[in-house]
């Protein structure tokens, strides 16, 4: 079991956690509102445990590779497009993703562009949790069109055993 703590002042931002081997997949949702009402996908892993992410996830996002065909599995999952044409994350690598409910205190971005999403936050905007003492620790996203997981980036934190 570890602890992730804020890398910037060491306070303890998660309950102990169990790492996995590996990523799981996506778990499957048909976009259909839960039994309580809320548009939330099942959440990316289960309470008590944590992955390392090693593909890029969410801001930024480049031009997808001009000689690669797009078949459709993007790394990181999310792509987007815009004038540029195809766009893939080249966010941060590695990132650590947990239940959002196994991290209990952390405080929102005061920059609102972060926190975009139908539903609530879909992550894809930077860093927009932060650690009490001010640091960018995580992306959350719990919208309706990502994933519902929370993530902290990697420089932002350290593991330490339970």
């Amino acid at each position: 079991m570890d602890i992730l703590l804020c890398a910037a002042c060491g306070h303890r931002l998660t309950e102990p956690v169990r790492r996995l081997d590996g990523m799981p997949e996506f778990p499957d949702w048909d976009g259909l509102p839960g039994p309580d009402g809320q548009r939330l996908p099942p959440a990316r892993l289960s309470r008590g445990t944590y992955a390392v992410d090693p593909l890029p996830h969410g801001a930024p996002f480049v031009p997808a590779p001009k000689d690669e065909e797009y078949d459709g599995v993007v790394p990181g999952g999310k792509w987007m497009s815009d004038e540029r044409g195809l766009l893939v994350s080249a966010g941060p690598r590695d990132t650590y993703v947990l239940h959002p409910l196994d991290v209990p205190e952390l405080v929102f971005h005061p920059d609102s562009w972060r926190h975009i999403g139908c539903c609530g936050p879909d992550g894809e905007h930077g860093a927009n949790r932060l650690c009490p003492c001010g640091a960018e620790v995580a992306i959350v996203a719990a919208d309706c069109t990502s994933e519902y997981a929370t993530r902290f980036v990697p420089d932002a934190v350290r593991t330490v055993p339970a």
